[in-house]
């Protein structure tokens, strides 16, 4: 009887640990979160004021605007990421194609790289007076752009660097999934006369279904997070245009110190990716790679 339930106890001995870890830096922040978002709490005081500071958000323009820019830049560079990764990754597992490894290391490198570093580089690329941007520009007799001081530029800026960081990581892991598809599929449908362009969408697109599936997952997570490129080269300007929701809580919390109004903003945030999340699990995964109970 005593050696039943020491087997019994065993399991959970070795996964309290993680349970631990889990409960205090995970569980239990969220929930003090959900809490605080219900609070008017300015590092001074706390008082329970319902649904205010939600209510407070329909009605905040910059806020509303900031959701918009998060939706505008997610689908740009999601969607970006996932069909250049897959394009490149296709051309890289060529058999003709000669320097295979030196490209993927070339085109992982910048996936790597620190947000802050690479945001650095960029902002030197965009500099008005001496970037490389407009001096290429300059070359062929355009005038210089302020890339990153223009409303209707901005934005697209930013997006063209965040499709170039992560565009590398899509591509190292639709390399790997294509490496894994067996090549009699492409012996039968090149017998039967496929050419490759046949083959690709017919066979590779399918077996590549699941490893899509999860690029999205995590890609749009990623996505909805963006922080510090905001942060480093725009601040949210100009009037707002690159302003995302992960920075309007910063401004919220560290700037404004309104850290009630700024965790109801973080609520959000997390209803967004858990929602997203449960609709790619529900209706992205086709093949069953991962189940949603």
């Amino acid at each position: 009887m005593k050696k039943k339930k020491k087997n019994i106890i065993a399991p959970y001995l070795f996964i309290a640990p993680s349970l631990l870890v889990y409960l205090i830096f995970i569980l239990i922040p969220v929930v003090c979160a959900i809490a605080m978002s219900f609070t008017n709490y300015n590092m001074s005081r706390m008082k329970f004021i319902g649904m205010n500071n939600y209510l407070r958000l329909l009605k905040d323009k910059i806020f509303l605007r900031s959701l918009v820019n998060t939706i505008i830049y997610s689908l740009a560079v999601v969607s970006a990421n996932i069909v250049l990764g897959l394009g490149v990754a296709a051309i890289l597992n060529q058999r003709w194609f000669k320097g295979s490894g030196f490209c993927r290391a070339v085109f992982y490198v910048p996936y790597i790289i620190s947000a802050i570093a690479a945001s650095m580089i960029w902002l030197y690329m965009y500099d008005s007076k001496v970037g490389v941007l407009n001096s290429v520009l300059n070359l062929f007799g355009q005038p210089s752009q302020s890339w990153l001081q223009n409303e209707k530029l901005a934005l697209p800026c930013l997006i063209a660097m965040g499709i170039w960081q992560g565009m590398g990581y899509c591509m190292v892991i639709y390399f790997s999934a294509l490496r894994a598809i067996p090549d009699y599929l492409y012996e039968a449908a090149e017998i039967d006369g496929a050419s490759k362009v046949m083959q690709f969408f017919k066979i590779s697109i399918p077996m590549l279904s699941s490893t899509t599936f999860f690029l999205l997952v995590m890609c749009m997570i990623s996505s909805f997070q963006v922080f510090a490129q905001i942060m480093v080269m725009t601040g949210g300007g100009p009037m707002n245009s690159t302003t995302t929701i992960a920075h309007q809580i910063y401004v919220n919390s560290f700037t404004n110190y309104s850290m009630g109004y700024a965790t109801s903003q973080a609520v959000v945030l997390f209803v967004m990716i858990f929602v997203l999340t449960l609709l790619f699990f529900k209706y992205g995964n086709k093949e069953g790679g991962a189940e949603l109970d």
